[in-house]
């Protein structure tokens, strides 16, 4: 049995994770056409380093409560930072990556580029249909997007261990345990 939570239904998947990927059109001419400012807005992040608007360097941890003036948020709420953060989604985390792509031009001329984006979940249902319900409706980013396509993988557990040779290396076997084996095997 895999880690408290796993569906014993789904034995073949347990210790593994969902996979959840997006290809995520950008209208590029539109966002180059907005702002800087509107810009770092939207996204919550200087453009030049990536740190939150509320201060430090890329990495660090956005401040949420920090004010500007008029005592509005430094971040703004509708942004995609904000929206995004764990601390406004009840905690619920994802391993997430994305990777730029260009696939040339449509057919009126405009550029087909964007993002594709990865994350693993170990409940999609939990963990990132609600932050993507929410963000459609409210991040503002969404202006400048559209999903182009979309799904969801099951990502079985991986091999748990095998057996070594005389140099310390993997030594696969026929018999042996392989990836994808508590749903093959």
């Amino acid at each position: 049995m895999g880690p408290a939570g796993d569906d014993a239904a789904a034995d073949w998947l347990a210790g593994g994770s969902y996979l959840v990927a997006r290809r995520i059109r950008m209208t590029i001419e539109t966002w180059d056409r907005s702002s800087l400012r509107e810009q770092e807005a939207v996204v919550g992040r200087t453009k030049a380093e990536g740190a939150p608007l509320s201060g430090g360097a890329e990495h660090s941890e956005p401040d949420f409560a920090r004010e500007g003036r008029g005592g509005q948020p430094l971040i703004p709420v509708d942004s995609h930072v904000a929206l995004a953060h764990p601390t406004r989604n009840g905690g619920a985390r994802m391993l997430r990556r994305g990777y730029n792509f260009t696939d040339g031009n449509d057919a009126l001329g405009r550029l087909d580029a964007g993002l594709f984006f990865l994350a693993f979940v170990r409940d999609p249902r939990t963990q990132y249909v609600p932050m993507q319900a929410r963000m459609s409706r409210e991040d503002r980013l969404q202006e400048y997007l559209q999903h182009t396509g979309s799904g969801l993988y099951a990502v079985p557990p991986g091999v748990a261990s095998l057996p070594t040779g005389a140099d310390g290396g993997a030594v696969v076997t026929a018999d042996g345990p392989f990836w994808g084996d508590t749903l093959l095997g």
